[in-house]
């Protein structure tokens, strides 16, 4: 089993519908102990509305705070976006993934802490703490391969 340490040390609960891009972002900045950066207001400074993905939110971050590294990528096949997200957690770099709801409900992004034969993600926290979604890889491969949209993973490098 692969998984990201002390993630549960983390809880960002998402303030605003629909915010889980610049939530999850939060999420990576607070959880990497990154400095300079106002939490505070984060959310509300980078939520683009209707227009939230991770290319959109990451670009109006880098334009604020230049010096975070955010990566996206985005895959044609499921099993190739599992298996970065397997090998950036061995490196214990947190990612978000997008994944894809179906039935016309669009994509949710989640930051993910726990890959084996199941990949455990961060739905969503409260006062309380974390609310985790588990699915088999199997079925993570199936929705990126035949739904629409969740094709994409973003993380931050070291600078």
């Amino acid at each position: 089993m692969t998984k990201l340490l002390d993630w549960r040390r983390t809880v960002v609960p998402q303030r605003h519908e629909p915010g889980c891009v610049p939530t999850g972002y939060e999420w990576l900045i607070r959880h990497l102990k990154i400095q300079g950066v106002n939490l505070e207001t984060f959310q509300e400074d980078f939520d683009l509305g209707q227009n939230n993905s991770f290319e959109s939110v990451s670009a109006k971050i880098r334009r604020v705070y230049p010096t975070i590294n955010i990566k996206v990528e985005s895959y044609t096949k499921g099993i190739d976006k599992v298996t970065r997200i397997k090998s950036l957690l061995e490196e214990q770099k947190p990612c978000l993934i997008s994944l894809a709801l179906g039935n016309g409900r669009g994509w949710h992004i989640m930051p993910v802490v726990r890959i084996d034969e199941t990949i455990q993600m961060i739905n969503h926290e409260d006062a309380e703490g974390h609310c985790t979604w588990v699915f088999p890889v199997a079925e993570i491969i199936w929705r990126h391969d035949y739904l629409q949209g969740g094709h994409d993973i973003s993380w931050i490098e070291p600078t």
